[in-house]
């Protein structure tokens, strides 16, 4: 395998060629064959090549306009100008506090750079901007956090990989994304961080070749609600501790911590689906004791309520994180699952949660998917999405790269359109069959893709309780006999009495 870099002839391709000797600079693609991966740098030219292209030649053309380009982040929920005019540059620029510039590599913030200045930026690029940044720690500043989880989201939502996002902050403390250059200037520290990410990148790609994925670990954490029997919300807090195998997620009513609406299931990990799935039917058995009534019910699915959107995260460990490996999950996980969900809910959710590439860094070292809505709503449906996290775990280096960030795919993706995206689900479907996994995990796989064809969606109003076969435990049966049998009593004392 090569590892070549495609340039125009860039002054910063050049000092990224000279500081990383194993990427061969070029400025043809047709010497690029099957099994090398290119990194794009600005070149357009002939289409993508290789095993693996870093910013493809479709993401680039995005990036290249800046309307398109504001108009792919809206889109896809990103916070940025509606326009490119003069009189909106002059409004924004006098409503913004500072600015912050985020390099990404590989779908991962590099560092952080912040500056107090106002810099007139709608009618310029990032290259063209040349104000004084100062690097900020991310991992301990709040804003600068946030900040660059918006940078690579941006970054995702163009279908890029490697370049440089400007984002401002406004009065209330609001970022919104200015720009993203996919072939940012490098020098100085900028060229250090890029040199650096790219040389562990193809470090750790040549690990992977020779790494074996059987130490591949799944987990999940599933968020539930509950209803009451007239329908109403019951926070998950007053059955349920912020802590533990079942618990209670941050979020809360109108900011009172002693009220949170979402319950969480966070079962054991597995090297398996089955073993995953038989471990969150072990936390719901040993959850019920903590609400064993028939009322409030447990629903889960997209948004059961219309101002909480709920998740399924999947989380992955003994694997290494990569661009490539989310745009499979995106494809082969987060799409199938999107065509099943409650069209209803599932555009109430998105695209401010469950948005493409939704993933997350964990202290243990791996990462979660976030963009799959809470597939706790039925055991055959959660193993089926298991199943397909497992096949891309094992096989995205084989599976071919399906683009979801074109115009009019990402748009049906945020639409729920099931019609335009059936064809690509198809294509998802035969690529799945033609894996080693497939064969073990036929079946629950075959049920997602037939519930896609026969147009059939998860019931988000079912008791989750009952859809996992979890039955109450016998002593509140019993009560609540009894408390019926009163009930009964007492109405019919009470029509001989009047």
């Amino acid at each position: 395998m090569t590892y070549y870099l495609l340039h125009s002839g860039q002054m910063s391709a050049e000092r990224l060629a000279v500081q990383v000797p194993r990427l061969v600079p070029i400025e043809e693609i047709r010497r690029v064959g099957a099994d090398d991966t290119v990194i794009r740098f600005g070149n357009t030219e002939d289409q993508d090549r290789g095993k693996w292209t870093i910013n493809r030649r479709e993401a680039l053309f995005i990036a290249d306009s800046r309307r398109t380009l504001l108009k792919t982040l809206r889109r896809a929920g990103v916070n940025c100008p509606r326009f490119t005019n003069r009189d909106e540059e002059t409004e924004t620029k006098n409503q913004l506090i500072k600015t912050y510039r985020v390099p990404v590599f590989n779908l991962r913030a590099l560092a952080c750079f912040r500056t107090e200045g106002k810099s007139v930026w709608l009618s310029k690029r990032i290259h063209q901007i040349q104000d004084h940044y100062t690097e900020v720690v991310f991992d301990s500043d709040d804003e600068a956090r946030r900040v660059s989880l918006l940078a690579v989201r941006a970054m995702h939502a163009v279908g890029l990989e490697f370049g440089l996002v400007s984002i401002g902050i406004g009065p209330k403390g609001r970022p919104i994304v200015l720009d993203v250059s996919p072939s940012p200037v490098c020098k100085g520290r900028l060229l250090q961080l890029y040199a650096q990410a790219i040389n562990e990148f193809m470090t750790q790609e040549e690990r992977n070749n020779r790494a074996e994925v059987d130490r591949v670990l799944l987990g999940t954490d599933l968020e539930f609600m509950l209803k009451s029997r007239h329908g109403k919300l019951i926070p998950a807090s007053r059955y349920f501790p912020l802590k533990g195998k079942v618990g209670c997620d941050d979020r809360t009513l109108n900011g009172d911590r002693s009220r949170r609406p979402l319950g969480e299931i966070r079962p054991l990990p597995s090297p398996t689906p089955e073993g995953l799935c038989q471990n969150i039917e072990r936390v719901l058995k040993d959850a019920i004791s903590l609400s064993a009534t028939p009322y409030p019910v447990w629903v889960a699915g997209s948004a059961p309520f219309e101002r909480f959107p709920i998740g399924g995260h999947i989380h992955f460990s003994g694997i290494p994180f990569t661009a490539r490996f989310v745009n499979c999950l995106d494809a082969y996980v987060g799409m199938p699952l999107m065509l099943i969900e409650d069209p209803v809910s599932a555009l109430r959710r998105r695209p401010k949660y469950g948005f493409l590439g939704d993933i997350r860094h964990k202290s243990y070292g791996g990462f979660e998917y976030r963009t799959p809505a809470s597939f706790l709503v039925d055991p055959n449906i959660a193993l089926g999405a298991l199943a397909l996290a497992y096949v891309v775990a094992h096989h995205h280096a084989e599976l071919p790269y399906i683009d979801l960030h074109d115009a009019m795919r990402m748009k049906a993706f945020y639409r729920n359109d099931r019609d335009y995206l059936l064809p690509i689900a198809e294509e998802v479907y035969a690529n799945v069959k033609r894996t080693a996994s497939y064969v073990r995990y036929r079946e629950p796989i075959d049920l997602i893709f037939t519930m896609i064809r026969n147009d059939e969606v998860w019931d988000e109003s079912i008791d989750v309780r009952k859809a996992w076969q979890i039955a109450m435990p016998e002593s509140t049966v019993r009560k609540q006999t009894q408390r019926k049998k009163k009930q009964a009593s007492s109405s019919v004392r009470g029509g001989v009495t009047t």
